[in-house]
């Protein structure tokens, strides 16, 4: 009876220590994240959303409910309605009982009015000196397919493409933008 006794006290405690490390994690979208982007969690340096072999820890995408995350540590994404998915944290962990991401101090919105340009097939931001859409060593940090479209990126500085819609050479329309976390950027600024 006492050795059954012990057993049932070490699986509560086990259970019990299980409960303990699921911490309630609220996500705040701020004024500038766009409506239908998702937050997804994935164990750090695994592979993120749209990714092969990726498998997400957890995944939210209605900001009015908490989403329950073991201690992790965590690599964020948000995976916009349109466009691709970007990491905003790295070996990110839940500190406290309620921990809070507010996403206005991770990302910015890069918002490209198009007025006199060619019709579109897609908008692409990059990373300062790089190559343009098509060419080697090219590197795409967020992709719209029109113009007038919110576009998520990271705090920093970037060059911004067009590829026209009639086949012709993509064009380089923007350089040196800076784009701050919680923040719209226009291009061209009026």
């Amino acid at each position: 009876m006492v050795r059954v006794l012990a057993l049932v006290g070490a699986v509560a405690a086990v259970s019990f220590a299980a409960a303990a490390s699921k911490r309630p994690v609220k996500v705040e979208p701020g004024a500038v994240v766009p409506k239908g982007t998702a937050v997804v969690f994935v164990l750090a340096g695994q592979p993120g959303p749209g990714e092969k072999g990726a498998k997400p820890h957890a995944t939210l995408t209605d900001f009015a409910t908490d989403v329950t995350l073991t201690d992790g540590p965590f690599d964020v994404w948000l995976t916009p309605k349109a466009g691709k998915p970007i990491k905003v944290a790295e070996g990110w962990k839940p500190k406290t009982e309620a921990a809070t991401i507010d996403l206005s101090t991770l990302v910015g919105v890069l918002f490209v009015r198009g007025d006199d340009l060619p019709r579109a097939e897609s908008v692409v931001v990059t990373p300062l000196k790089d190559p343009g859409p098509d060419e080697k060593g090219h590197v795409a940090v967020q992709v719209a397919t029109d113009y007038k479209e919110d576009m998520l990126v990271p705090s920093g500085t970037y060059e911004v493409w067009v590829k026209p819609a009639n086949g012709a050479r993509p064009q380089r329309i923007v350089d040196n933008v800076r784009v701050q976390n919680g923040r719209m950027t226009e291009v061209p600024e009026r």
